[in-house]
Parts: structure tokens; sequence; C-alpha cells
């Protein structure tokens, strides 16, 4: 039996359990939910007993060899990652910010300790993206990854050109729907896309790549209805494009809204999904689609890290490089712009 303590028992966490309750008999009956740490107390949940907010006793115990995060945040979800790892346990995430900001520290502390630091649902929530990063284009090299990250801003885009309504009547809206957090800054202003776009993008060089290396992020802000109907009039439409293009030797990465191109992929990615595209220089282009966020597809993505601890498919994280100053470049050459009728300048994917 393979004993595990989820970290937080909110969306993701709670999700968790409802898909090793609804499908874990299918690939890995014999794990079993020891320890739930969360300050709340949860007395109808069937799992009520096993609640406690006291870390130490997931820590010390030595039946648990899988620790599952999804407290969010940098602090304790830090901290108690590190000091798991430290232990010998497993650690799967969903906590982008965390990967984001520790992911380098995190994996040589996993691979010190011969343990394995896994963060699937960061990128994409329920969308299988890292792993095949990872693993199936091993053999491939990365020319461009660009996709739509977040789920957020691609719906308010979608509501935007189908109803008619302005950018922040339609934030609003997906506050209301729970598609937006009450302060969605992180999501209009690009900075969720930006940190999955430089964890896609270092895993596919080789690097650690922060964020906030990142040169251009963009969000959209600053688009407005008459922009989104101009450019429905030329069969494209506005999306926020998070972009990792190697150019010779060296990364350019972006997140800004585009005019999408009809011919584009892309294009038809309507409502709250997400789609990521990855071309190698062999295989040419993939196309990774699906839902990018609520509490059942990121769970899914969790349990499948956790399945792949159980069965012996992970593997600690082979090291890589710092991300040396120079490597992510500011501009590139080859970057398309179109004018819209109203002289506004974006740029242009195809």
């Amino acid at each position: 039996m393979t004993n595990i303590a989820i970290l937080g028992f909110g969306t993701v966490g709670s999700g968790v359990y409802e898909v090793l309750t609804r499908n874990g008999a299918n690939f890995c009956p014999d794990i079993n939910i020891k320890h739930i740490l969360d300050l709340r107390t949860f007395p109808d949940h069937p799992l009520a007993d096993r609640v406690t907010a006291d870390f130490d006793k997931i820590l010390n115990d030595k039946k648990v060899s899988v620790v599952v995060e999804t407290m969010g945040g940098t602090g304790a979800a830090y901290k108690f990652s590190l000091a798991a790892l430290q232990a010998g346990k497993h650690v799967v995430t969903s906590n982008k910010a965390c990967v984001d900001k520790y992911g380098e520290e995190l994996e040589r502390v996993a691979a010190e300790n011969g343990v394995c630091y896994l963060y699937e649902a960061s990128v994409g929530g329920g969308i299988p993206v890292i792993a095949p990063l990872k693993e199936c284009f091993a053999g491939d090299k990365i020319l461009r990854i660009a996709g739509i990250l977040n789920g957020t801003t691609n719906y308010i885009l979608t509501h935007m050109q189908t109803e008619g309504k302005a950018l922040q009547d339609m934030v609003k809206v997906a506050q209301e729907l729970g598609y937006a957090e009450a302060d969605p800054h992180a999501d209009l202003a690009g900075l969720d896309s930006a940190r999955k776009i430089s964890i896609l993008a270092g895993i596919a060089h080789g690097r650690y790549i922060s964020y906030e290396s990142i040169p251009y992020v963009e969000g959209i802000e600053e688009v407005t209805l008459q922009d989104i109907r101009l450019a429905a009039e030329m069969g494209c439409v506005i999306r926020l494009i998070a972009k990792a293009v190697l150019v010779g030797e060296k990364l350019s990465i972006s997140v800004a809204p585009h005019v999408v191109a009809a011919t584009s992929m892309l294009n038809s990615v309507c409502e709250a999904f997400n789609a990521i595209s990855v071309t190698g220089d062999c295989v040419g282009e993939v196309m990774f689609y699906g839902a990018g966020a609520g509490s059942l597809p990121t769970a899914a993505a969790v349990v499948g890290d956790i399945a792949r601890v159980v069965t012996g498919s992970a593997k600690p994280a082979m090291p890589r490089k710092a991300c040396e100053e120079g490597f992510i470049i500011a501009e590139n050459d080859e970057e398309k712009f179109i004018t819209l009728k109203n002289g506004k300048k974006y740029r242009y994917f195809e």
C-alpha cells in the first residue's frame, strides 16, 4: 500500500480525493490517503478523522511516501515541500508559483535524496504536457512552444467577441462563474501565463528559467471591443499567447495578446480551454488541448503524477543548467505584426 498525504484540502486537494475515489481502483487500488493537512476541519467528510493542522505529524510518519502539495503560494508550500523531499518523500504539486520560484532547488534536493518532485498540474491543468516534454520529446530539438495558457483570459476574450461586452464587464462575469479570482491581476496582466511558459521553456531547453527573466510580458487590459471586432472582420481572433521561440542558440520568450490567423489551430480555442503547440525540428507541430483549470482536470493531472511514482515510471529529474545572462533575448527578428483599421498594432500568430 502507498500512503499519501495531501497538503491543502481546497479545490485541487479535495479534487484529488474525488479522482482517487472515482478512478483509483482502475490504475492503482493500493493508494491510501493517510493524512490531510488543513487549518480547517471537515466534520462531514468521510476522511474527517485524517485531517490535521500539524505538518510534523506527516513529516515524521515513515509510512507516508508521497506528499501532495496543493496549498498554493510560495511560503509554507515551499517549506513543507523542501522538508518532505529532505525526508525522502516524493512530492507532487499543482503549484506553479512554487515551481517557478523554487523548482531548481526542489528538483536538486529531490535528486539528492533519490525521490521525485513532479508538477504536471502546474501548467495546463489537466493537459499532459510536462511529462511529454521531458520524455517523449527527449530526442527532438524544440524550436517553438506557443499556447493559450490562461483559461480566465481566454474565457473573457471569447465572450467579448460572442457577446459584445467590454473587458471589465466580462471580468465581473468570469468572477461570478469562478473563472477569475477576486483580484484578477495575475491573469489579466499575463503573469500567470508568464510563469507557465517559463516552466515549459525551461524543461524544453534544459535550463531553469524564472518568469521574471522574460523580457516582454503584456496582458489583455488594453484589448478593446473594437479591436476584437476588427480582428473578426479579418477572420481572426485575439488571444493571449505565450511563446518561447528558439532563435539560433538563444531563446525569445514573450507573453502578449496576438491577432490569431484563421489558419492557426489556436484560432478555434475558446472559452476557458487551454492549448499548447510544441514544434520540434523532427516531429513538426504537436498540439495539446484541454481543460486548463478546474478541480477535477487539475486533480487528474496530480493523480497522474502520483500514479507515475507508484508504478515506478517517474525518475528523479536530470540536472538542468542555470539560465545564464544573454540566453533569453528581448527581440525576435521573425516576430510578425499586424495593424488593425483603428491603427492599433498587434503581434500576429499564424
